[in-house]
């Protein structure tokens, strides 16, 4: 099992820009991150010194706002070794891409991004925020105050030496 793997399928903010780069941070300590994985940025982490770099952090509840996923290009220097997308992860202290997310985007994430209901994501079911997390939630039903909701709209190999499945999802409220 490797990190999660992001693919941008279908995002308005590949065309609009409303793309930030932040770094991530644990209890005021920079911390290493997965793409796919869902990020809250709401302050600039210094105002003063960077107008651009923001704070990301993990939701802090499933009504928060300026929610993302984190979407870093996948550059990997060392060419000598054969990786693939299941073994990058953005170091802690890195800047990292952040895509905000808005009703009718499609995006695809792998397993390791989401808290399933079951042994893997199933197609229909939801996926929101998880207070103090940054993985998926994986619901079969949805109440009334999330404030980002996706649905998996499908399940596709995406590797199959190493049985990768990316789930695609629909975001329906953001």
């Amino acid at each position: 099992m490797g990190y999660g793997i992001f693919r941008s399928d279908r995002l308005d903010c590949t065309k609009t820009g409303n793309i930030r780069s932040a770094r991530y941070y644990e209890s005021a300590t920079p911390t290493t991150i997965e793409n796919g994985m869902l990020v809250q940025v709401d302050e600039l982490l210094d105002a003063s010194a960077n107008r651009e770099i923001f704070e990301a952090v993990a939701p802090s509840a499933i009504t928060s706002v300026n929610v993302g996923v984190v979407s870093t290009p996948e550059l990997i220097y060392d060419e000598t070794t054969k990786k693939n997308l299941g073994e990058f992860i953005n170091a802690a202290g890195d800047n990292i891409r952040v895509s905000m997310l808005k009703k009718g985007d499609i995006l695809s994430v792998s397993d390791e991004c989401i808290d399933a209901e079951s042994t893997v994501p199933v197609v229909g079911n939801y996926v929101i925020i998880k207070a103090g997390n940054t993985k998926w939630d994986e619901e079969t039903s949805l109440g009334t105050t999330e404030s980002l909701v996706g649905k998996i709209i499908a399940r596709e190999l995406f590797n199959s030496t190493r049985d990768t499945y990316l789930n695609v999802i629909e975001i329906i409220k953001a």
